[in-house]
């Protein structure tokens, strides 16, 4: 900020700085991933929410939360295996759960697998811890 004062013909610049402390947020690492699981009933009802796929980082481990219980069989065969995700030119990119579990859940809403027959993954979010 700077201010002028005028005081016998003479002009005096008075510089004021105002200071500012930074604030640091705390770094957000994900620490795991959720995929809300639907069973498929459109377009005649809506969706029904069977499951959440959980992924966490730190133990590389996943966790089935079904909430529907007549489909949790047929679920855990499903997500037991590799994913299938079809590419602009045609081609079939397969990503392993064993190799790359982060870019298996992380996939799983456009995998051929959670597209419909029966079940539908959601886009995966990620929990965040301080």
């Amino acid at each position: 900020m700077i201010k002028e004062n005028a005081s016998k013909g003479k002009t005096k610049k008075v510089i004021n700085k105002e200071t500012t402390k930074k604030v640091e947020e705390p770094k957000k690492q994900v620490v795991s991933y959720v995929a809300p699981i639907y069973f498929e009933r459109e377009p005649i009802e809506k969706d029904i929410h069977v499951a959440d796929l959980f992924y966490h980082v730190t133990s590389n481990t996943f966790e089935l939360h079904p909430h529907a219980p007549q489909h949790e069989a047929h679920l855990e065969m499903v997500i037991e295996g590799d994913i299938g995700i079809e590419e602009k030119s045609g081609s079939i990119k397969m990503i392993s759960k064993a190799e790359t579990p982060q870019s298996w859940i992380l996939g799983l809403n456009k995998s051929r697998e959670f597209s419909g027959n029966p079940f539908i993954a959601s886009e995966t979010q990620e929990i965040y811890e301080i």
